[in-house]
């Protein structure tokens, strides 16, 4: 590891998001990438401009993490809209050889903290693929709770699993 850095993200950033989000989507982990569904440069180019937008309109926070200039990590949260604006969707991905070092939790840590502060939600909500054994624990070591369960709701590696739907109120 170089040096491990946490920041928004900036209009300059997208090739290292790019190529960030290609390993991420080839590891054909639990996650919304898959290979099945190739992640095109247009798209993930347009998803990045209107996740900038969003995040100027105080509607999302995003938190890239860097070592050296390669971007390794990623997590966000959405704020949901109308009556459920006081609520933010989290979601959160690292490249393989970063995880178990702790850098998971200080990144959802810092990027709850800021949806608290910028935001101002009252809570965080997620799903989890339920075969995620892993991120499970991680949500719950993280204060989160579960609320429900949704059978066959994700198609991975040719199944339908379940998912699983957590919430934390945030302090």
């Amino acid at each position: 590891m170089k040096k491990i850095t946490f920041r928004p993200p900036r209009p300059t950033d997208f090739e290292a998001l790019y190529r960030y989000a290609k390993t991420i989507e080839a590891e054909d982990t639990f996650i919304t990438l898959s290979p099945d569904e190739p992640l095109t440069k247009k798209a993930e180019r347009e998803h990045f401009q209107t996740d900038l937008k969003k995040i100027k309109q105080n509607n999302k926070v995003i938190t890239c993490v860097f070592d050296g200039k390669k971007m390794i990590g990623s997590c966000g949260v959405e704020r949901q809209g109308r009556r459920s604006r006081h609520l933010g969707e989290i979601g959160i991905a690292l490249l393989k050889e970063y995880r178990s070092e702790g850098l998971g939790k200080k990144l959802f840590s810092y990027t709850l903290k800021q949806a608290r502060k910028k935001l101002k939600l009252t809570t965080a909500i997620l799903q989890c693929m339920a075969e995620n054994k892993v991120a499970l624990a991680f949500y719950k070591k993280m204060g989160f709770k579960q609320y429900g369960r949704l059978p066959k709701a994700n198609r991975y590696k040719g199944r339908l699993i379940a998912a699983i739907y957590f919430y934390q109120h945030l302090k």
